[in-house]
């Protein structure tokens, strides 16, 4: 029985790889023009590092340089724009196979078969498809974070309280991260609130001395370019912010959420964390929502996420939309509940990406590596003990697919939501 399930989980797996090829050779249903179009423009920075290594990077982007620096160095070996693309396509690949050695350090007593199968549900996900068939730095910057991970959680296993290599290789490719996206950054708080609590003072002073070396670029970086410490679409309007964030993070939390309330046992305990806490959840997850009825005034044809977009749609409001950051504010309250810890991450991931326009591409798949990963969950570790949620979860994601394809082939979004 565990041979055939190995089979199929790894013919899963074969599949999708296969499939993200094909894709090369004529996909672009699912990704619009956005991702052909920033792919070509920011290919003349990529042309102008030939002249000056120093070249101002802003002008093709908003993004720090890592990421152009490795296809201008791809790119010398080549000689061949689509010969770059294509290898970048095969390196891509790189990222569910680092998902799946993640979660394996996660959750080592889990059935190998299992964790396959949700590591090849990543080849599903829109943004990773054409972030990886258009040589997008959103798949570099993921691939130091999932190496960075990696030696977090063997670190963060270990009773050690000194600074040992994966302490070291965790921290440098964090840092590669963010000098591929620098939103990345936000997660150095994360690693350090575990840092000052595992460490001794002395060799927090090291890792931290490690930190300082490695920010140095960085600030020679915002010396020079100062428009790469500013999003172009930066706001302080966090009514805005909270509700949109909440609202995305509440698709993805939605699928575990309803798996894990199908138990009855499970269901008991969400029952009663409600009941023992109802003043305090209607606080927390109905103030931001009455505050973003009054004054929300996102532009809803750009950004937003898939749910903000599916209630103007189907219902030409945002109440909906409301309704789902409810949602996402309740799930997340459960969650923080479960492991104090986990308040800093949702932290960071509610109030760290703001903007005028918010993607949910920023979020995918980035947001399911930090569940599985770095949150402390229930809800994650039921879904993964129970084989038959990997077929309600598949049917969610490929419905999802289905949607972002039918949803680009008919321009629905530019034609109703603007």
């Amino acid at each position: 029985m565990k041979i055939k399930q190995s089979i199929i989980s790894y013919s899963i797996f074969l599949l999708f790889i296969i499939s993200l090829f094909i894709g090369f050779l004529n996909e672009e249903s699912i990704s619009g023009a956005g991702a052909k179009k920033d792919f070509y423009f920011t290919w003349n920075y990529v042309l102008a590092l030939e002249n000056d290594i120093f070249t101002d990077p802003t002008t093709w982007t908003v993004h720090t340089p890592l990421h152009y620096l490795i296809l201008f160095n791809l790119n010398k070996l080549l000689n061949n724009q689509e010969a770059v693309r294509f290898v970048m396509s095969i390196i891509s690949v790189s990222v569910p196979i680092l998902f799946y050695y993640n979660l394996k350090v996660k959750f080592p007593n889990l059935k190998k078969s299992v964790l396959i199968t949700l590591a090849a549900s990543i080849f599903l996900y829109p943004s990773y498809r054409y972030s990886a068939l258009w040589a997008n730095s959103h798949i570099t910057a993921i691939i130091f974070f999932l190496l960075s991970t990696y030696y977090f959680l063997i670190w963060k296993k270990s009773s050690t309280k000194v600074i040992k290599l994966p302490i070291i290789l965790s921290t440098i490719f964090l840092a590669a991260a963010i000098y591929t996206r620098q939103y990345y950054a936000f997660i150095f708080f994360y690693y350090l609130y575990f840092f000052v609590l595992k460490l001794y003072t002395k060799e927090l002073i090291k890792i931290c001395l490690v930190i300082f070396i490695l920010s140095l670029p960085g600030f020679y970086l915002i010396y020079e370019y100062p428009l790469l410490i500013k999003n172009a679409f930066f706001t302080l309007r966090y009514h805005n912010t909270l509700l949109i964030n909440s609202s995305i993070m509440s698709f993805y939390l939605i699928p575990f959420f309803f798996m894990f309330c199908l138990s009855k046992n499970n269901f008991k305990i969400i029952k009663r964390s409600i009941l023992h806490n109802l003043f305090l959840a209607f606080i927390i997850t109905l103030i931001p929502v009455l505050v973003g009825f009054n004054y929300f005034d996102f532009n809803n044809g750009a950004g937003g996420g898939f749910l903000l977009k599916l209630s103007y749609l189907f219902f030409k409001s945002p109440y909906f939309f409301f309704l789902t950051s409810l949602i996402g504010f309740f799930i997340i309250l459960i969650i923080c509940k479960e492991d104090k810890k986990n308040i800093i991450i949702f932290l960071i991931l509610l109030l760290c990406f703001s903007g005028y326009i918010i993607y949910q591409k920023n979020f995918e798949p980035m947001f399911l590596f930090i569940l599985f990963l770095l949150i402390n969950t229930k809800l994650t570790g039921n879904f993964l003990e129970k084989e038959k949620n990997m077929i309600l979860y598949y049917t969610y994601i490929i419905l999802y697919l289905a949607s972002a394809v039918f949803n680009d082939y008919f321009q629905l979004s530019s034609k109703i939501l603007t």
